[in-house]
């Protein structure tokens, strides 16, 4: 899987000359937390976020609190606010290379290029909706959560058994340190005492089988 595959295609941008006002109503208007923002000639130049315009915007009130307005705005544009450290990515980047790289740099989006040109972006909330897909969170049937001893070959003996019994899989999931690896997977066609039955002459522990 790579960012192609689940990145955003149809970008919306910002202007670095776009009134910081209006730049905020739009992303009401779409729904979006954050945005690139390019020059007069198409050229990335950095990110504007809602929490930045609206910190930006806000208007104090007599009591010492903020009322956010965008209705009269100070006269501040998207290039005056934006921050112009962006992080970028290429289509072709593995999807868990994408994931790593808004970890180390704590930031909620990814704005992918191509022959130097904004192509697209890939957020936190695509990377939520990958990770639900990858679990079967979408599908019904039995969710599967054990542990088993980390030696070479345990996954395929599990998948192989349950496959042979007619189970098919549907998703899948593990996690794994020195001692054991963590197992979630959804399989359907097959019952949950069938299934345990099954898991019962495995070395697994923490069984867990529920139908979701």
């Amino acid at each position: 899987m790579f960012v192609r595959d689940f990145m955003t295609r149809d970008l919306i941008t910002a202007g670095v000359d776009d009134p910081a006002g209006a730049t905020l109503q739009r992303m009401r208007d779409q729904g979006l937390r954050r945005m690139p923002v390019l020059d007069g000639e198409g050229k990335l130049v950095g990110m504007i976020s809602d929490r930045r315009l609206l910190q930006a915007l806000a208007v104090p009130t007599r009591r010492g609190e903020f009322r956010r307005s965008v209705a009269k705005p100070p006269n501040l544009t998207v290039g005056a606010l934006m921050n112009p450290k962006v992080v970028t990515t290429s289509p072709d980047v593995p999807l868990e290379q994408a994931a790593s790289m808004m970890v180390f740099n704590r930031i909620g989006s990814i704005v992918v290029m191509e022959e130097g040109a904004a192509i697209g972006i890939i957020t936190e909330t695509d990377m939520f909706r990958i990770f639900l897909r990858l679990l079967g969170g979408e599908e019904r049937g039995l969710r599967v959560t054990l542990r088993a001893p980390a030696f070479r070959g345990i996954q395929a003996d599990i998948l192989t058994d349950i496959a042979r019994a007619g189970g098919h899989l549907i998703s899948l999931g593990n996690l794994t340190d020195d001692d054991s690896v963590l197992m979630a997977f959804k399989v359907i066609d097959l019952n949950a005492e069938d299934l345990e039955a099954i898991l019962d002459e495995l070395p697994v522990d923490d069984l867990d089988i529920r139908e979701v």
